[in-house]
């Protein structure tokens, strides 16, 4: 017996171009129109969708600078707690009745209190209106935080302005006491006693001026607009040119199978009729 095993035969599908070309050339009046068909309605879906214009900025978080450093500094609110108050109050996109204005706020790379914003609204117009109008409720909230927080320092500034009056009316009680006192320890304690007392006078000056300059209108940055607006002269979305390039290549793609899918079905009920004859 022979054990070799046999040769298998593949029977391989050849692609006939030419009869793709025939078939094509055959319903080319049905591809041109089902295409030209599927490119109109894409060319009057772009143009009849509402234009959707778009502005970004860059704003400054208003802070208070301490001691006058930069490093040093005292937000109103914090920068990532108003990225988030911006996007939960005004950004409309997920708003099944209103999907504009659409606003979106992100900390710039390499920053830790400059926020960019990105509004997409029906023009640039209404966009940087909408800006301004989260700018003002921003400043609405700002001024509620600095409120409190110059209530507080003024509040410190009354305590040690109060702890100075007191010392300034001990010290003279004192130098008159000095000029009496004639043991040289009891001198020397008053003395000692006096020049604390002075020290502290200076220091609370120092404290007193320095929370003074804390609230000075100088030391105060609200939140702004910094740099330019950038506002584009024509609508982001809809990118007409790519709407309409895309759906004439799928128009085209479509009907050229719906072409062979057709030339199938009717091979198919063909061989079905042939069979049923023999």
């Amino acid at each position: 017996m022979n054990n070799q095993p046999q040769p298998v035969c593949y029977e391989e599908d050849e692609i006939d171009l030419r009869e793709l070309f025939r078939t094509i050339a055959k319903y080319k009046k049905f591809i041109i129109a089902f295409t030209v068909i599927i490119t109109l309605l894409a060319v009057a879906y772009a143009f009849l969708k509402k234009p959707i214009y778009e502005i970004k900025a860059d704003i400054q978080v208003g802070y208070v600078n301490n001691n006058n450093k930069s490093s040093d500094k005292t937000y109103l609110i914090d920068p990532y707690a108003l990225k988030i108050f911006i996007v939960n109050n005004y950004d409309n996109s997920d708003n099944p009745k209103k999907s504009l204005p659409k606003v979106s706020a992100n900390l710039v790379k390499r920053t830790k209190d400059i926020l960019n914003l990105t509004i997409d609204d029906s023009s640039n117009k209404s966009a940087v209106n909408y800006l301004n109008t989260i700018l003002e409720s921003i400043k609405q909230q700002e001024t509620i935080k600095l409120q409190a927080y110059m209530q507080n320092v003024e509040s410190q500034i009354k305590i040690l302005q109060e702890q100075k009056e007191k010392i300034e009316k001990q010290l003279p009680t004192l130098y008159s006491e000095l000029k009496k006192v004639k043991e040289p320890f009891i001198y020397q304690a008053l003395l000692t006693n006096i020049k604390k007392m002075n020290d502290d006078l200076l220091n609370i000056r120092l404290k007193i001026n320095q929370l003074k300059g804390e609230i000075s209108p100088l030391n105060i940055t609200r939140t702004r607009v910094i740099g330019h607006i950038k506002q584009h002269d024509y609508p982001v979305k809809p990118k007409k040119k790519l709407i309409i390039v895309v759906a004439f290549i799928t128009g085209l793609i479509l009907s050229i199978f719906l072409v062979f899918f057709i030339e199938f079905v009717k091979s198919m009920k063909e061989e079905d009729a042939e069979q049923a004859k023999e």
